[in-house]
C-alpha cells in the first residue's frame, strides 16, 4: 500500500514537472556571465541568448557578474531558485580547473549544476612574437632546447588556461620555459606583442585579430582538429604532440534542481540554435567554434576535461594567485 502511495506521489511529481514544462517560460530568464563583456563568454550568451528569447517569447537577459576567477558569478547562479529562469554561461574555468585550484568553492562543480549545453570552443594557439627565430612548433621546441632559458611565456595569472597549457607543452616536449604571469589576458598579450616574453597561449577568440594583422605568429593549435577560423594553423597532433590540447569553452548550465523537463527544454531549443548557419557564421566570424553537446554527453565532457586538467594542476604543483 505505502509503495503504491510513493509511486502514485512520483507520477504526480512527474506531470506536475511536465506541465509546469509546457508552460515553461513565463518571464524573462537570465543568463549569468561570469567575466565582463565582452569576451568570449559574454559574446556566445548574448548570441544564443537572443535566440532563445526568440524562439521561446520571452526576454533573456545577460548579467555580467565578473569576479574571483569566475566564482562570484558561479556562486550567484548556484544558489538561485531551480525554476528555469536563472542560467549561467559556464566555462572550463568555471568547472574544470577552479576545482583543483581552490578547495573550499562555495559551490560544487558536479553537483551544483544541471548540464544543459556545450555550445563553443575557442582552442588555444600557441603564438610568438615575429622577432622570435621559429617558424614552426618544432623549430621552437629546438630552440628553447638549444638555449635554455631563452624562452619565456606569458599567461593570465597561476591556474589560467595559459599557465596550464605552458606546462603542458613543457613536460610534453621536454622543454624549457619560463613562466611570467599577468593579470588578465589582455596584458598578458600586450607583452608578447611588444616583445617582453617570447610567445603566450591565446585562444583564437581573442588572437585572431592580432594574428591575422602579423603582430602574433601562430604556430601550432592545440586541438587534435584544425581550427575552422585557423585552417592554415597545423595543429599539435599533427605536429607529433597527441594529447597537447587545451581549449577555452562556454557552455549552459541550471541549478542542479531545475526541473528535468525544463533542461531538456532549454538543450532542445539551444541545439535547434546552434545547428543555425547565420548562429554558427556569427560565432565563427567572432573567434568561437559551434559544437553542440548536450544534457549527459555535456556532463561526460566536464567529467573527463576535470580529470585531465587536474593530472596537469597536480604534476606542476599549480597553485592559484
Amino acid at each position: 500500500m505505502v509503495s503504491k502511495a510513493v509511486a502514485a506521489l512520483g507520477a504526480a511529481a512527474f506531470m506536475a514537472a511536465g506541465a509546469h514544462a509546457q508552460e515553461y517560460p513565463t518571464q524573462a530568464i537570465r543568463i549569468i556571465v561570469p567575466y565582463a563583456a565582452g569576451g568570449m563568454t559574454d559574446v556566445v550568451a548574448r548570441v544564443v541568448g537572443q535566440k532563445l528569447g526568440e524562439r521561446l517569447g520571452q526576454p533573456v537577459v545577460v548579467e555580467n557578474r565578473p569576479g574571483a576567477a569566475t566564482i562570484v558569478g558561479a556562486d550567484l547562479a548556484a544558489s538561485a531558485k531551480p525554476d528555469g529562469y536563472t542560467l549561467l554561461a559556464a566555462t572550463n574555468t568555471t568547472l574544470t580547473i577552479n576545482p583543483w585550484l581552490y578547495p573550499k568553492l562555495p559551490y560544487d562543480p558536479g553537483k551544483s549544476f544541471a548540464p544543459i549545453a556545450l555550445v563553443a570552443t575557442a582552442p588555444s594557439v600557441i603564438v610568438v612574437h615575429p622577432s622570435v627565430p621559429a617558424k614552426t612548433l618544432g623549430e621552437l621546441v629546438q630552440l628553447g632546447r638549444a638555449k635554455p632559458g631563452s624562452l619565456s611565456y606569458a599567461s593570465y595569472g597561476n591556474g589560467s588556461s595559459a599557465h596550464l597549457a605552458g606546462e603542458m607543452l613543457r613536460v610534453r616536449a621536454n622543454v624549457d620555459l619560463l613562466h611570467v604571469p599577468y593579470k588578465g589576458s589582455a596584458p598578458a598579450k600586450a607583452a608578447v606583442m611588444a616583445d617582453e616574453v617570447s610567445m603566450t597561449f591565446e585562444p583564437a577568440f581573442t588572437g585572431l585579430p592580432q594574428i591575422s594583422a602579423g603582430k602574433l605568429r601562430a604556430l601550432a593549435v592545440m586541438n587534435s582538429k584544425r581550427s575552422a577560423v585557423l585552417p592554415d594553423v597545423p595543429t599539435t597532433a599533427e605536429l607529433g604532440y597527441s594529447g597537447l590540447e587545451m581549449s577555452a569553452w562556454v557552455g549552459l548550465m541550471a541549478p542542479a534542481a531545475t526541473p528535468r523537463p525544463i533542461v531538456k527544454k532549454l538543450a532542445g531549443e539551444i541545439e535547434r540554435i546552434v545547428a543555425d548557419p547565420d548562429v554558427q557564421k556569427t560565432l565563427l566570424r567572432s573567434g568561437a567554434e559551434p559544437v553542440g553537446y548536450y544534457l549527459d554527453a555535456f556532463g561526460t565532457y566536464i567529467r573527463d576535461e576535470t580529470a585531465r586538467y587536474g593530472k596537469v594542476i597536480a604534476a606542476s604543483h599549480i597553485r592559484a594567485d
